[in-house]
């Protein structure tokens, strides 16, 4: 089985470096926040816009008809990398189906009108396309580079997707499954897990040909030195000089092992992450990997003994977790009504259409984008009802890494360990699975345990003790 994987990450071009490895940056970034109560009215309830769900008033807008509200998909689906793009799409689709059960809303159904393949390269031309072509309301993305953007922002088209690029930074119309990510900025996260399982010498391990990656090395190089004290770790191999596509690292191993490397971090793909994890196999070295991508059941099955014991960190509450949110057992449910796989992607979609689906009901049963576009600007805890860490879309568009007051109020992962070629719950603590920092300070301290379930921003349910 491994060497199947490994023939599939030798597959495709090399030349995507920087949006492969953008997602990676999540664990040194704190960005996600919240001051006001929850503003997700529930379901079935008036929206904030003050009408009825059920009514249906005569709409003059691109996408909307008597019985429809329309949208397009953008994703990556054909890749390098054999990411599971199109399963955003089927994660869209499953919650359109779910709220079109109930009779959709505002007497229309959610509609997907078209499913665009960007091919990696031709992100920009199906964009363009979808705004000319689609009659769509609004544009959904998951994709590895994101060159349409500018065209989606300067047509104000309500844009949701899966954050991975740093385009997603700045435009008031664009609502991602978090806030602008921090490049570079250092955190909490990483000292504390490796304090957590008693690792104090660290290596950290990038991409020379990505400036994202160089800047998440970096991060989290700041990350360790800032709080050595408190975690007693420290640096002793860092090496963010390595190519996309590399298939030998055995001289940044044998480095690792002769400086005694107990605990590593990478900013590379899951591609990369597998050869350094068969790499430190062959060398015969017990090294923890914390592993910001990968969380992909299959992947971790075929790759069980190389894999054992490192980390993975889901941008999401992880189905691993018990209790599951209610929103997750609907994704579940749904999901598996239209055929498709519950992965990690499909989530990322059916969150994407969560807030999609937010945007209307607040905006009132005479909406149209730009009153969607102000209705998810005032919400300030946005959880896709307990999935994610809460966004607070008045002020989290912009750069925190040069705005720091754009920074969300938290700092939180949750984590899960492979374990026997599974993915199991870690560090949850009385079914409070997020571990969080404060994000706007640099005092060291202990995190709080959250979930984000019928959570307020005034420290409520969603608290630890």
């Amino acid at each position: 089985m491994r060497g199947a994987a490994r023939n599939r990450a030798r597959r495709g071009v090399r030349l995507i470096a920087a949006g492969a490895v953008l997602t990676l940056v999540l664990g040194a970034c704190g960005n996600s926040g919240d001051d006001d109560t929850d503003a997700a009215p529930s379901e079935g309830t008036t929206g904030g816009g003050g009408g009825d769900l059920d009514e249906n008033v005569p709409i003059d807008e691109v996408g909307v008809t008597d019985s429809e509200i329309r949208v397009t998909v953008v994703a990556s689906v054909t890749n390098p990398l054999g990411g599971r793009y199109k399963e955003f799409a089927d994660g869209v689709q499953a919650y359109f189906d779910m709220v079109n059960a109930d009779g959709g809303i505002y007497g229309r159904e959610l509609t997907i009108a078209k499913v665009r393949d960007d091919q990696l390269a031709n992100n920009q031309a199906e964009i363009q396309a979808a705004i000319a072509e689609d009659d769509a309301f609004a544009v959904f993305v998951a994709a590895l580079l994101f060159t349409g953007a500018n065209d989606l922002a300067t047509e104000r088209v309500p844009t949701f997707g899966w954050n991975i690029n740093p385009e997603w930074i700045g435009p008031d119309n664009f609502f991602p499954n978090s806030g602008a990510l921090c490049f570079g900025c250092p955190g909490k996260i990483l000292p504390w897990l490796a304090k957590e399982l008693g690792k104090t010498k660290i290596g950290i391990v990038g991409y020379g040909t990505s400036a994202q990656s160089k800047l998440c090395a970096e991060g989290n190089r700041e990350s360790f030195e800032l709080y050595a004290d408190e975690t007693g770790a420290e640096v002793v191999f860092y090496d963010d000089t390595v190519s996309f596509g590399v298939t030998d690292l055995s001289a940044q191993v044998a480095q690792m092992k002769e400086a005694g490397v107990d605990f590593v971090t990478t900013c590379m793909d899951q591609n990369a992450v597998l050869t350094l994890a068969e790499e430190m196999d062959k060398q015969g070295i017990d090294v923890v990997q914390h592993m910001p991508q990968g969380y992909d059941a299959s992947y971790v099955s075929e790759n069980a003994e190389v894999l054992e014991g490192n980390y993975i960190v889901p941008q999401f509450t992880a189905f691993e977790h018990e209790p599951q949110p209610e929103t997750m057992q609907q994704f579940l449910e749904w999901i598996d009504k239209t055929g498709a796989e519950p992965v990690e992607l499909a989530m990322q979609g059916w969150i994407a259409a969560r807030q999609f689906h937010e945007g209307l009901k607040l905006a009132g049963p005479e909406f149209d984008r730009e009153k969607v576009i102000a209705a998810l600007n005032g919400v300030t805890d946005f959880t896709a009802d307990g999935m994610i860490v809460p966004i607070d879309w008045t002020r989290q568009h912009e750069d925190p890494a040069e705005n720091p007051d754009a920074r969300g109020a938290l700092s939180c992962a949750n984590f899960v360990q492979v374990s026997g070629g599974e993915m199991v719950s870690v560090f949850a603590e009385d079914g409070k699975p997020w571990v969080c920092f404060d994000a706007r300070s640099e005092e060291w301290e202990e995190p709080t345990f959250y979930s984000f379930v019928d959570y307020s921003a005034d420290g409520g349910s969603g608290e630890g003790e």
